[in-house]
C-alpha cells in the first residue's frame, strides 16, 4: 500500500485538484469545461484508464476523485477499493449514469463520500461542483482538526508540566506522564474521576468555587494549592487553569497545567524566616551595618548606622540604592571626602578584609570601619561595619 501524497499548505491550499475517471472522453471534456468554469479554484485531471488514475493518486496531490460506475473491466466500487488502498481519506464521489437504489445503497456502504446520478442538461455540473466543494472543504476541516489535535497531544505528552484535561463537567479525560509523576497516580486511575482524588478534603469547597468561576467566566485561573499524592504525601502545586470554548461560547474542555513547588515554597519560607532573624540581629548590634549585593546595591542597613551618621528617614527605604552614589553623598560627613570615596572603591576592588580602620569625620568624631567580602547566591557582596571610637581616644 502506498502512502498518500502529502497535501501542500499555503496558497496552494485554495486550489482543488479533481481527478475525474470515466471511459467516455467526450463526457470528460464536458466535465472539465463546466467544473473549471463554475469554480476557478478547480484543476481537473481526466483519465479514461483506471490504472493511469491510480498512478496519478500515487504521484500527485489529489483533493477529490470523481468516478463513473460502469467502466471496462471494472466498476466504480472496485475502483474505490483500490483508491482506498492508496489514500484512505481522499473524498470519492460516484458520478454515474447507472442509477438505482441498490447501487446507491451499495456505494454508501462501500464508503463513497457522495453519490450523484448523471442527468441531461448543464445543471448537473453545477450540482457536481457543489458536491466536490463541500466534500473537499469537509475533508480539509477534518485534516486540520486532526493535525491540531495531534499537535495538542504531542504538546501535552512532552510538556514538563503536569497536564490534566477535563471535560465540560470537570471529569478527567486525559493526564500526561508529568502529572502521573507529580501526583503518583496512573492516567487510568485519574481518568473518569475528578480533582477530589488529589485535593485535601478541607480544600474541596475552595476548589469547587474555583471550578465554578472557571466555568462562569470562561477564562483562566492561577493558584497555589496543597495537594495529596497517591502515597498520602502532602505537596504544594502551582496551577494554571484555562477554559476552552467552541464558537458558540460553550465550554468543551478545561486544561490544568501544574508543577510541584513544595521545595520552592519551603525554601522561600526558610529564607523569610532567616531574613527575619538577620534583620533582628542587625537591629540589635551596637555597630552600624550596611550590606551590598554584587551590583553594589543596598541589601540591608540597620538603624544604628543611620543614628551614627545622623541620617534621617527609614533605613528600609535605602534598600536597592546605589552604594557608590550613597558613599559620595555620605563623604561630605568626613574630613577628607575624596579620600573617603577613593578608599571605599579601593577596598571593594581588593575584596580583602579590613579590621577597625580609623576614619575621621568633619565634626572631629572618629569611627572604626570594618569590611568583609561576602559570598551571596547571585555573586559577591560587601559588608561594612562602623563603630564610634571617639570616646576611646
Amino acid at each position: 500500500m502506498s502512502d498518500p501524497v502529502p497535501r501542500p499548505h499555503g496558497d496552494r491550499e485554495s486550489v482543488v485538484r479533481v481527478l475525474h475517471v470515466d471511459d467516455e472522453p467526450v463526457f470528460l471534456d464536458l466535465v472539465v469545461t463546466y467544473l473549471e468554469r463554475t469554480d476557478d479554484a478547480f484543476e481537473v485531471r481526466s483519465e479514461t484508464d483506471v490504472d493511469a488514475a491510480l498512478d496519478a493518486i500515487e504521484s500527485e496531490p489529489i483533493d477529490c476523485v470523481v468516478s463513473d460506475y460502469e467502466m471496462p473491466e471494472t466498476d466504480g466500487l472496485d475502483f474505490l477499493e483500490r483508491v482506498r488502498e492508496r489514500d484512505p481519506t481522499v473524498p470519492f464521489i460516484l458520478f454515474t449514469g447507472k442509477g438505482s437504489e441498490e447501487i446507491a445503497s451499495e456505494a454508501i456502504s462501500a464508503g463513497v463520500t457522495d453519490y450523484l446520478q448523471k442527468r441531461s442538461g448543464t445543471d448537473q455540473y453545477t450540482v457536481l461542483a457543489n458536491r466536490i466543494r463541500n466534500a473537499v472543504d469537509q475533508s480539509r476541516s477534518r485534516t486540520a482538526l486532526a493535525a491540531s489535535q495531534e499537535r495538542l497531544s504531542r504538546f501535552i505528552e512532552q510538556s514538563p508540566l503536569g497536564t490534566i484535561e477535563y471535560d465540560e463537567e470537570f471529569q478527567i479525560v486525559r493526564a500526561n506522564a508529568a502529572a502521573e509523576e507529580i501526583l503518583g497516580y496512573s492516567e487510568s486511575e485519574l481518568v473518569g474521576g475528578t480533582w477530589a482524588r488529589f485535593v485535601p478534603e478541607e480544600l474541596h469547597r475552595l476548589v469547587a468555587e474555583i471550578e465554578r468561576q472557571l466555568l462562569s467566566d470562561r477564562g483562566g485561573y492561577q493558584s497555589i494549592n496543597e495537594n495529596v499524592r497517591a502515597d498520602g504525601e502532602l505537596i504544594r502545586c502551582a496551577w494554571h487553569n484555562q477554559v476552552v470554548t467552541n464558537d458558540d461560547g460553550e465550554v468543551i474542555s478545561v486544561f490544568s497545567q501544574f508543577e510541584d513547588v513544595t521545595d520552592r515554597t519551603d525554601r522561600k519560607r526558610e529564607l523569610e524566616r532567616t531574613n527575619a532573624v538577620l534583620s533582628t540581629v542587625l537591629d540589635t548590634l551596637p555597630v552600624g551595618v550596611l550590606v551590598e549585593d554584587a551590583d553594589r546595591r543596598v541589601l540591608r542597613v540597620n538603624r544604628h548606622l543611620y543614628d551614627l551618621f545622623d541620617l534621617g528617614g527609614d533605613p528600609a527605604a535605602a534598600i536597592g540604592r546605589d552604594c557608590a552614589q550613597f558613599a559620595v553623598e555620605m563623604s561630605e560627613l568626613f574630613d577628607d571626602p575624596e579620600a573617603f570615596v577613593a578608599r571605599i572603591e579601593s577596598i571593594v576592588d581588593r575584596r580583602r578584609p579590613v579590621d577597625e580602620e580609623r576614619v575621621t569625620l568633619a565634626d572631629g568624631r572618629v569611627f572604626l570601619r570594618t569590611y568583609r567580602p561576602v559570598d551571596l547566591s547571585d555573586g559577591h557582596g560587601h559588608l561594612w561595619a562602623y563603630r564610634d571610637a571617639t570616646a576611646d581616644r
